[in-house]
């Protein structure tokens, strides 16, 4: 059973996650995460638990999404700052930061990926969620990045 306090905190950091998410993350596929539902702290949108103190962020979900695919090779993970919403590192020692983009913000996020590494904190890899492969040729990177498009999350690159 996984502990209910260690998933009202993931949630107080992330904000909101849907159930796949946490079934993922703490290893219990089988756990519908109900009992951190009793505590009042977090509430139940759809398949999404939302902590009480936070709204729903669907850059949170995709970036949570992708981190979810990365699961097997994954050491460590914590929250970045905008705009890297989630940093991880792998099982082989490298440093990942997923940033995700909308339609408000691609084009700054095209510019600050462009600028790095003075615009951002060091990683070795970049995973880069858009919601449309518009801004692929735009893209000139120093590190090796995925590009990808959400929801269905196809890499668009190699």
């Amino acid at each position: 059973m996984v502990d209910k306090e260690k998933v009202i905190n993931f949630l107080q950091d992330c904000g909101c996650a849907k159930l796949s998410h946490l079934q993922i993350l703490f290893n219990d596929k089988n756990n519908n995460f109900k009992n951190v539902l009793d505590s009042n702290m977090v509430s139940k949108k759809g398949d999404i638990f939302v902590h009480n103190t936070k709204r729903i962020n669907d850059k949170m979900l995709i970036a949570l999404d992708i981190l979810c695919k990365y699961k097997p090779r994954l050491s460590n993970y914590y929250l970045g700052y905008d705009p890297v919403i989630i940093s991880f590192l792998s099982k082989d020692n490298l440093l990942y930061h997923i940033i995700v983009a909308d339609e408000e913000n691609k084009k700054g996020i095209v510019k600050l990926v462009n600028s790095y590494p003075l615009s951002l904190p060091r990683a070795d890899r970049l995973i880069l969620a858009f919601p449309d492969g518009g801004e692929l040729e735009n893209i000139e990177c120093e590190i090796p990045f995925l590009y990808t498009s959400y929801p269905e999350l196809e890499v668009l690159n190699e």
